[in-house]
């Protein structure tokens, strides 16, 4: 007669599979999607599906210390490493439309996008692929949409606590109110467009802070940095071919350009 061990019996083997490393996958995108104006065209496209009338980039020349700092007073925490990006500019995109709940599932999809599971539908299939190509400019991009806060983080080093089984955080502003005032390194940056983060925010920004040199040389997604000459002359490209894209476009009736600069 055999006898078994019951935890013996229980056990049925060791978690082992093959895994996907985020940065690698980012890269092979970054790969196929080139840089420059293509970036902006895709946000553009973005937004138009999502039924926005108007989109806007405004290049943000703005040092965050002393805004993050005196916002909240002594209350104030940093949130993992974002004082770091908050130092360098960035390239802010508002449009007037609200992320919908399938958007919010859409955007987190590395591989594709939603769009097969409703082809009648005009929302679905935003942000597929080609919405990764913002990682040209940067390795944290953030945004804010109606009543919520989300980073990505695909190295999981730069937010608190990171998972790398899901590196980024999604922040209820509405829900948890003191958040605001204790990390405001999350929330001054995205202050712009009308956002005072006391009721949900009726539109949507994202903020894509610029790679810098250093942060190149750590980066796993692309060694590309950018200054803020480098990314006012793709802005002023792309303000001769603004007016061609605006022919393609369902929804989008304005596109606006701006510079963003200190005191200002």
């Amino acid at each position: 007669m055999t006898t078994t061990n019951t935890a013996e019996a229980a056990f049925v083997g060791e978690d082992f599979g093959q895994k996907i490393d985020l940065t690698v996958r980012i890269r092979e995108i970054l790969r196929n999607y080139p840089e420059g104006t293509s970036i902006f065209k895709e946000l553009i496209q973005n937004a138009d599906d999502a039924k926005a009338s108007s989109i806007t980039f405004c290049l943000d020349c703005r040092n965050l210390d002393a805004v993050t700092v005196g916002s909240a007073g002594e209350a104030s925490r940093p949130y993992g490493k974002l004082d770091e990006f908050n130092k360098s500019p960035s390239l802010l995109v508002h449009n007037n439309a609200v992320f919908s709940k399938q958007d919010f599932e859409s955007i987190q999809s590395i591989g594709n996008s939603l769009k097969q599971k409703d082809k009648a539908a005009h929302r679905t299939g935003r942000f597929g692929i080609g919405f990764n190509s913002v990682y040209h400019l940067t390795d944290l991009p953030s945004f804010v949409s109606d009543r919520y806060v989300v980073m990505f983080d695909p190295h999981a080093d730069n937010l608190p606590n990171p998972n790398p089984n899901n590196p980024g955080k999604m922040i209820d502003f509405i829900k948890h109110k003191k958040l605001v005032k204790t990390y405001p390194s999350v929330f001054a940056p995205l202050s712009a467009f009308g956002c005072s983060f006391l009721r949900p925010y009726k539109g949507t920004i994202f903020r894509f802070p610029l790679r810098t040199k250093a942060q190149a040389k750590k980066s796993r997604l692309t060694t590309s940095h950018h200054s803020t000459g480098d990314m006012a002359q793709v802005l002023r490209q792309f303000q001769h071919e603004a007016h061609v894209a605006l022919l393609f476009l369902k929804h989008i009736e304005h596109i606006v350009l701006y510079t963003w600069h200190d005191g200002a």
